[in-house]
């Protein structure tokens, strides 16, 4: 008897159904890591914006490119990519997703950057990082979410949406990088611990 084309793919669409949903999410290390790592760097940027680290543009270098040194070593050396390879669709798609959102957070920084030294003025275009950064990560919620089906992770989505117009009111302010620091504590690196703690179980 001749298989049905028709029901071949619909298996195979079930298959890839299937697999979506055996744990996508195994990231928690690394939004744990980068939560932690990024949210003391907006504390010390606050410090130097205070004065009590010394308040220079190199300062603020040190600060962030160091930030990203430390996240990119401790991804190197715990190897946070290891579920890159995860056989599941899931997996394959929850890595994709994170992955693409470092890289646009990274071109998103750069753009600034030139902006900043066409008008000549950083100070203006940096208190847009916080909120299209918190963006960005509820993107990355919200597909969770819908990989998984788990309504904390739609909720952790919603919250870090709804934060980011909030947190753009404090604008001219340098408290907005501590409001900006514990939403990535709050939105990154709390989710990933339960991320990480499910992945255990």
């Amino acid at each position: 008897m001749t298989e049905n084309p028709l029901e071949s793919e619909l298996a195979y669409i079930r298959a890839l159904a299937e697999q979506g949903s055996m744990g996508p999410m195994r990231n928690g290390a690394s939004l744990v890591t980068a939560g932690l790592v990024y949210a003391v760097a907006a504390i010390a940027q606050y410090l130097a914006i205070k004065g009590i680290l010394p308040q220079t543009a190199w300062m603020s270098a040190v600060i962030w490119f160091g930030a990203t040194v430390v996240f990119a070593t401790a991804a190197f050396i715990f190897r946070f990519n290891r579920y890159s390879a995860h056989k599941s669709v899931g997996g394959r798609a929850s890595a994709a997703i994170w992955s693409g959102i470092g890289i646009a957070i990274m071109f998103f920084i750069l753009c600034l950057i030139v902006i900043a030294n066409v008008l000549k003025d950083f100070g203006a275009v940096s208190f847009l990082i916080a909120p299209v950064v918190l963006i960005l990560y509820g993107i990355g919620w919200w597909v969770g979410g819908a990989i998984t089906g788990k309504s904390w992770v739609k909720w952790t989505a919603f919250g870090s949406f709804v934060t980011a117009p909030l947190i753009t009111l404090m604008a001219g302010r340098p408290e907005q990088l501590l409001a900006y620091a514990a939403c990535l504590v709050l939105f990154t690196t709390v989710p990933g611990f339960i991320i990480m703690r499910a992945d255990k179980v």
